[in-house]
């Protein structure tokens, strides 16, 4: 345990994109907390211990690694997968925090209004009501699309942008604007953030719109092809899709609600921008075409 009175930072999911910025964007600030690496894998966290890095094993579908993970932990950010199991991991590891006195956690959910009839977006709506009833101080960032679901469950597909919401536009944000953000609310800790929800939204795209920056980005035409959740529906009963990897039955299910909620204009509240960034970070957000010219190569490659 090191002997700096920084506090300790535990960091869910750092071996995935959102986690790992954070982690990086913490320690580009030594001193003001020490971030700790968890991993459910145990040779990645004793790969990162052997670095000189902090670093627990943690498996959210295992709550008995939870006490010795959270041991001496003072703030922790909490995120999980795409699974529906999503409401079980999380209210037993507040538990755990509560019980470890833990004193701050920050919770990345989903761009809801707290009325949610979406499961997923439910789901999270749950989680942060549980964690909003606990003993423990609380803040709660909730970003629109990811941008980086162009490089995974979104991602091209025959050099098209597959868009089944019609003309509906939804925010975007960067993944890199969600780290700095978390980042730092939990290093400046519940004295500035307690009891706060971030909302994260730079630009407003329809599927039309963001073919037509990827097409300017790319130097070559990128055609949307716009569809409908039924049409998007037939095709994955005709085996034409897939569910994304990583990704549960029930939560799957739950993607095409929220396509469907926001094709119908059910979602229409979400449909805006926020101030987020430029008031807690002092700068402008990533906007879209800063970020495909940034990613140009990884999308160039789902060309080939």
């Amino acid at each position: 345990m090191p002997t700096t009175g920084a506090p300790r930072v535990l960091v869910l999911g750092a071996t995935g994109r959102i986690g790992t910025a954070v982690v990086r964007t913490l320690e580009a600030t030594p001193g003001q907390v020490v971030p700790v690496r968890a991993s459910r894998s145990k040779a990645t966290v004793e790969q990162w211990i052997k670095e000189g890095k902090e670093a627990v094993r943690i498996d959210l579908d295992d709550p008995g690694t939870f006490p010795r993970a959270l041991e001496g932990i003072d703030r922790a950010f909490l995120m999980t997968g795409y699974t529906s199991a999503m409401n079980h991991q999380t209210k037993s590891l507040v538990d755990a925090a509560e019980d470890a006195g833990v004193g701050f956690v920050v919770h990345l959910g989903v761009f809801g209004d707290g009325r949610s009839t979406d499961p997923h977006f439910a789901w999270h709506e749950l989680v942060e009501r549980y964690i909003a009833g606990s003993r423990l101080a609380w803040a709660h960032v909730h970003p629109h699309v990811f941008m980086e679901n162009l490089l995974g469950i979104n991602r091209l597909r025959d050099g098209r942008m597959v868009w089944p919401m019609g003309d509906k536009r939804v925010g975007w944000v960067a993944g890199e604007d969600i780290a700095a953000v978390v980042a730092k609310v939990l290093a400046e800790g519940p004295e500035s953030h307690a009891g706060k929800d971030y909302y994260l939204s730079a630009d407003l795209l329809n599927g039309a719109e963001v073919a037509e920056i990827l097409s300017a980005a790319l130097g070559r035409e990128i055609p949307a092809l716009v569809l409908t959740p039924d049409d998007l529906q037939r095709m994955i009963d005709a085996g034409l899709d897939t569910t994304p990897a990583g990704m549960d039955a029930a939560y799957a299910a739950s993607t095409l609600v929220w396509l469907r909620q926001t094709f119908e204009g059910r979602m229409d509240y979400s449909a805006h921008t926020t101030d987020t960034v430029q008031d807690l970070l002092g700068r402008e957000p990533v906007h879209f075409g800063s970020w495909v010219a940034a990613h140009r190569q990884e999308l160039l490659d789902q060309l080939r």
